[in-house]
């Protein structure tokens, strides 16, 4: 961590604790997994506030200073940089985060907290070893062992299956085989030459106004900007808004 006394930076913008850009949910006392959390809420939340979009943009080309380290995963920076600067395309693998597209309902069902019995574990065959922030995205296709499943949760199968466009996110913090571990969201081993892994995700917030994008596939980088609907971010874009 930097020194909080350290003056500003000549010619930067300081996001540190107590000025306008803090992210109110990062505390000294969270865990690494926590702080990840509080960067997700920071980012959806802020997604949400139109009227803070304005100032966001103004920093479009600035350096950001903050008390976290360059580099810090849980720093707000990542978020505030890809909001001032989106880039100019929607479908360029590039950002601060990481994207992930779920068909439907699973997609809304993985950020239903665990307490209200949501899901925790994403099922895929193949693994990765990237832990952190994950945007969710809604695709096209509908799966019905999902309808089923939620409607077995006691989850409003129907609205959950209508959630398609980017959702929110939630934080990755760990892959590992199935072992017919993970019970009920994670599904059992599967074929000897088809294994299935189980992704575990924790801190899941979503959006209160879903964007549109487009699908994809695999795991790849995605900006925070894609929270956003890109006629907030950029006034002045006409083509290929959310």
């Amino acid at each position: 961590m930097q020194r909080a006394d350290l003056p500003v930076p000549r010619g930067a913008i300081s996001i540190a604790p107590g000025s306008a850009f803090a992210n109110p949910y990062d505390t000294p006392a969270l865990t690494d997994d926590q702080r990840l959390g509080a960067l997700v809420r920071y980012a959806v939340t802020l997604a949400g506030q139109a009227d803070r979009l304005p100032e966001i943009a103004a920093l479009r080309g600035r350096d950001l200073s903050c008390t976290c380290a360059l580099g810090d995963p849980g720093c707000h920076r990542s978020v505030l940089l890809d909001l001032a600067n989106p880039p100019s395309s929607l479908y360029a693998a590039t950002g601060s985060a990481m994207g992930l597209t779920l068909r439907r309902p699973w997609a809304s069902l993985l950020l239903v907290p665990e307490r209200l019995s949501g899901k925790t574990i994403e099922n895929r065959t193949w693994s990765t070893d990237y832990r952190g922030p994950v945007l969710i995205y809604g695709g096209t296709r509908i799966d019905n062992a999902g309808v089923r499943a939620a409607s077995n949760a006691g989850m409003n199968a129907e609205w959950h299956t209508r959630q398609q466009g980017w959702l929110g996110a939630a934080v990755l913090v760990d892959v590992h085989r199935s072992r017919g571990c993970c019970r009920p969201w994670g599904q059992p081993k599967g074929r000897p030459d088809v294994p299935v892994y189980h992704w575990v995700f924790i801190h899941p917030h979503r959006l209160a106004d879903r964007t549109w994008g487009r699908g994809f596939v695999g795991l790849r980088p995605t900006p925070w900007s894609v929270l956003v609907r890109r006629s907030l971010l950029n006034p002045t874009t006409k083509k290929g808004g959310h």
